[in-house]
């Protein structure tokens, strides 16, 4: 029985690996479908009102999805430290900071815009929109085909490496 029991602990261990490796994948597709929808709006505000950097954030913060809308609030609370730092500087702390399960290249190209928020004027500033989100656009069909065919790898992986534990240990 207590044989038994460990087989059964060992293929639920292996498969809830494989499955959490797989959500993680997912876990970026969301991300990244958060973020260009939130920069899709911030494009056109700056497009259309030209609104502030505060106001802006504010907005970001209050109708995009998560966790877009935490980063963004994330970065609207660093702007009581304007003048010490920069808004790139505070950009890349909230960057940092909030957890958003993104790939390297996915926290470049948000590094990149940070660096150009608020110092340049509203035309320059939605090319840069434009430009990063371009990039993320690219990087989530990427993302996409690789949940769909990495994620069912893992939970296939874990589902085998749990198969295996019960046939070495019974």
């Amino acid at each position: 029985m207590l044989k038994l029991l460990g087989a059964v602990l060992l293929t639920a261990g292996a498969a809830a690996m494989g499955f959490s490796a797989s959500a993680q994948l997912g876990r970026r597709v969301k991300s990244l479908r958060a973020l260009l929808g939130a920069l899709e709006l911030a494009e056109r505000e700056l497009s259309f009102r030209l609104t502030p950097i505060p106001e802006l954030l504010d907005e970001l913060s209050r109708r995009s999805q998560s966790p877009a809308c935490g980063f963004f609030g994330r970065c609207l609370d660093g702007l009581d430290r304007l003048g010490e730092r920069s808004l790139g500087q505070l950009w890349e702390e909230a960057l940092a900071d909030w957890p958003m399960d993104l790939a390297e290249e996915d926290r470049e190209a948000l590094a990149e815009l940070g660096q150009v928020l608020g110092r340049y004027d509203g035309e320059g500033q939605r090319e840069a929109i434009a430009l990063t989100r371009a990039r993320l656009e690219g990087n989530l069909t990427a993302a996409e085909a690789d949940r769909d065919g990495r994620g069912r790898l893992y939970q296939a992986l874990g589902m085998a490496a749990g198969s295996f534990f019960v046939i070495l240990l019974l």
